[in-house]
């Protein structure tokens, strides 16, 4: 009898444990996900280098912005190549959005600029000065903002701009004719201070998300640049990406893709495998999220490396 009460008690402490076990694991979010390398049909000739970012454009065409020769790409549906925008006017590319008018921006860490085009690849606003790494031109009625390393920009409903200016360690947002609305942060580890803000992206409740790389949060701003909360210990946040109810991170330095509710609750996770070979990650840094779920992730040290995670729906 004694031996049957053991029995039974073993056998619901292992009910308990596997449990929770299974709830741990639920907690942690870790989804089966395909990962598939991708590839665009570039011109004979033409190499992809390092792929800071991708976006996905309404008529589902691709812009990659890369670290080659010829750094920004429009590619169809089927990923074939359609044509090249802005050639020779990069140095170092890192951030490319798209606005709600369908304009695409690019922030270059090398020339120190921020850049509009419309749809078609015009040029029509040019933020900063080339190469020339500052502050601003504020004296003798000069209103000139300068930028030191832009690593990314954001639109507010208002059509307001805001940059993360990351080598001056602040946040500059402008109107939408590029001048100068308002200035905030500084280096530090302080709340409303950064080091190393990396990324933005704006919800539809006018919360501004800043990845404070080297603070390892992501910090929430008004549009006045008041604090309203910080999400602490997240990793590195590397680039953000809001899509319907969730932002997703990209962490470089554990090589790992993570997607939270607007609360800073995990919901999602992938791990990719570090390597140097073909689908492996090696710096995972730019992020685009389609309508369905699927993840597209760009590599910085694996050359034109870009792939798309589609999770378990």
């Amino acid at each position: 009898m004694k031996k049957h009460i053991l029995i039974i008690i073993y056998l619901l402490v292992s009910f308990t444990n596997n449990n929770a076990m299974a709830n741990e694991d639920k907690k942690n979010n870790q989804q089966q996900v395909i990962n598939e390398l991708v590839s665009f049909s570039l011109p004979a000739g033409w190499t992809m280098g390092e792929v800071a970012a991708i976006e996905k454009r309404a008529n589902g065409h691709y812009l990659v912005f890369h670290r080659g020769e010829h750094q920004l790409l429009e590619f169809d549906q089927k990923r074939q190549f359609v044509k090249e925008i802005g050639y020779g006017l990069f140095k170092n590319p890192h951030g490319l959005r798209l606005d709600k008018h369908g304009n695409i921006w690019t922030t270059d860490a090398g020339n120190h600029l921020v850049l509009r085009f419309t749809a078609n690849g015009k040029l029509t606003m040019v933020l900063g000065k080339k190469d020339k790494a500052g502050t601003g031109w504020f004296d003798k009625d000069y209103n000139l903002v300068l930028f030191d390393n832009p690593l990314d920009v954001a639109f507010d409903r208002f059509n307001n701009i805001y940059v993360v200016d990351k080598g001056n360690s602040r946040i500059v947002k402008l109107d939408p004719n590029g001048m100068l609305i308002k200035i905030w942060g500084k280096l530090g580890k302080e709340v409303g201070e950064f080091t190393f803000p990396h990324s933005i992206i704006i919800d539809k409740q006018d919360r501004i998300y800043i990845a404070d790389r080297e603070n390892n949060r992501i910090q929430r701003f008004d549009l006045n640049g008041n604090v309203l909360d910080q999400w602490n210990d997240i990793g590195y946040p590397y680039v953000l990406f809001l899509a319907e109810n969730s932002l997703w991170m990209t962490d470089a330095r554990s090589e790992k893709v993570q997607e939270f509710d607007l609360d800073g609750n995990l919901l999602s996770s992938y791990q990719g495998i570090a390597g140097r070979n073909p689908g492996q990650f090696s710096s995972v840094h730019g992020i685009h999220v389609n309508a369905d779920g699927d993840a597209w992730v760009t590599q910085i040290f694996n050359w034109g490396g870009i792939n798309k995670l589609e999770f378990a729906k």
